[in-house]
């Protein structure tokens, strides 16, 4: 591992809305450091006890208190934390982006590889002229998460040689559909049929290749965007 690592567990005095973390640093971590990471996975920092470790130059254990927004989140963060904790160690120690994002892997109870398709769609999105930010456009997927899984299975079906599937394409266009009837906000619905219209228009990618380690590419047909105005 790196100099970091990380591990969720349920305190004997917790409610149902509260887990523990233990960091492990080699040096330490503040908390100016830490607190805006752990707030960006959607964790509500209450308390934090740092520990030296009796070995010298053994760094730091850093046990915190957190909050979740319900609890049938932290169990269910409780019942599969080892994706989240290696996402958590990896940002805190900077080899991956800490945005709000990655409270999706939480919240919407997606792995790694989702949180990384919908930041870069909603990166291109930006180009294009979406106003909306990025704590709306997370939240959108975070009140959706059924629309938001099916989004992902739809760009998997099209894109992931191993999984393409026309039959998986229409399932997953049906499950958006039958979702977004359940949204009732006009910018959530928006943002959630623009995400829908990029995954559309994608004509290929490298995200299932080994070259998306280095940078991940898509090839988007920009005349099939309905939102987008039509060149001169």
């Amino acid at each position: 591992g790196g100099s970091r690592s990380a591990r969720f567990y349920r305190g004997a005095d917790n409610s149902g809305l509260v887990v523990r973390l233990k960091l492990y640093a080699l040096g330490t971590i503040s908390l100016s450091g830490a607190v805006p990471v752990l707030e960006n996975f959607g964790l509500h920092v209450e308390e934090e006890v740092p520990t030296a470790l009796a070995v010298p130059n053994c760094g730091h254990i850093h046990d915190f208190r957190l909050s979740l927004s319900s609890p049938e989140e932290a169990a269910a963060l409780l019942r599969d934390p080892w994706e989240k904790e290696g996402a958590i160690a990896s940002v805190l120690e900077g080899s991956a982006e800490n945005d709000r994002f990655n409270a999706l892997m939480i919240g919407a109870e997606m792995d790694a590889a989702s949180v990384l398709l919908f930041r870069a769609l909603y990166r291109y999105l930006r180009q294009t002229g979406l106003t909306y930010s990025i704590v709306t456009v997370v939240d959108a997927l975070r009140k959706a998460p059924l629309v938001a899984r099916a989004l992902v299975d739809l760009f998997v079906a099209r894109h992931d040689l191993a999984k393409r599937s026309e039959t998986k394409v229409s399932a997953a266009v049906s499950a958006i559909e039958n979702g977004l009837a359940d949204v009732s906000a006009i910018d959530e619905d928006r943002i959630l049929r623009q995400v829908q219209a990029v995954i559309l228009a994608t004509l290929r990618t490298n995200m299932f290749a080994p070259a998306a380690r280095d940078a991940l590419a898509f090839k988007i047909d920009s005349s099939a965007l309905p939102f987008l105005p039509a060149p001169v």
